[in-house]
C-alpha cells in the first residue's frame, strides 16, 4: 500500500510551513527543505516540539555537524533534543547515550507515524492476537523502508513496535 504523506497532516493540531531557501542555505537536504516548506511540520505532535527557524541550534557531535529542530518530551520530567544531520538528513535524539537514530530523514519519521496510524484501523486492537498481528505488520513495512532506523532494538521505533508484538 502506498502511503500519501499528505495525509500526516490531519493528524497535526497546527503545522508550520518553513522557507525552502532559508532551510538549504543552513544545510538542510532538499528532501527535508521540500517537506518542510509543502508538507509542514507540527509544532508539538506525541511529545515532540520543532522549533521556529531562529530557535534551531547548529550542533556537534562526534565531528558531525546537525541542526536541533526541536525536542522530544515523553515524560514532563525528561526532554531531549531533536537533530537533523546536515549532509544526510538523518533524524536523530538525544538519549543518555550520546545519540540515536529516529529516521533515514524527516518525512520518513512522518511517513512512520502515518503508517502507524493507518495500519491501526485495519485491526482490532482490543484483541491481543491483532495486537500482535498489527506489530507484525508495521514492522515489516518499517524495515522495508527505513531498516536503519529498526536496527537498534532499544530504538524509538522499535521499542514502539514491540508493545504490540509482544501482548501478553
Amino acid at each position: 500500500m502506498d502511503y500519501n504523506i499528505e495525509i500526516v497532516k490531519k493528524y497535526y493540531d497546527d503545522f508550520r510551513l518553513y522557507n525552502y531557501d532559508d532551510l538549504i542555505k543552513q544545510g538542510f537536504i532538499e528532501s527535508d527543505a521540500l517537506f518542510m516548506s509543502q508538507i509542514g511540520v507540527p509544532y508539538n505532535f506525541l511529545g515532540f516540539t520543532f522549533f521556529e527557524p531562529e530557535e534551531f541550534k547548529t550542533c556537534v557531535f562526534s565531528d558531525e555537524q546537525y541542526v536541533q529542530v526541536g525536542i522530544f518530551r515523553p515524560h514532563d520530567y525528561t526532554s531531549n533534543g531533536i537533530y537533523v544531520h546536515l549532509g544526510s538528513g538523518k533524524l536523530v535524539k538525544e538519549s543518555e547515550n550520546g545519540i540515536v537514530l529516529l529516521n533515514r530523514d524527516l518525512k520518513t519519521f512522518f511517513l512512520f507515524h502515518l503508517i502507524f496510524f493507518q495500519e491501526a484501523k485495519k485491526y482490532n486492537l482490543k484483541e491481543v492476537e491483532e495486537c500482535n498481528r498489527y506489530g507484525e505488520a508495521v514492522r515489516k513495512k518499517f524495515e522495508k523502508i527505513d531498516p536503519e532506523a529498526m536496527e537498534n532494538s532499544e530504538g524509538y521505533w522499535s521499542t514502539k513496535v514491540e508493545e504490540y508484538e509482544e501482548m501478553w
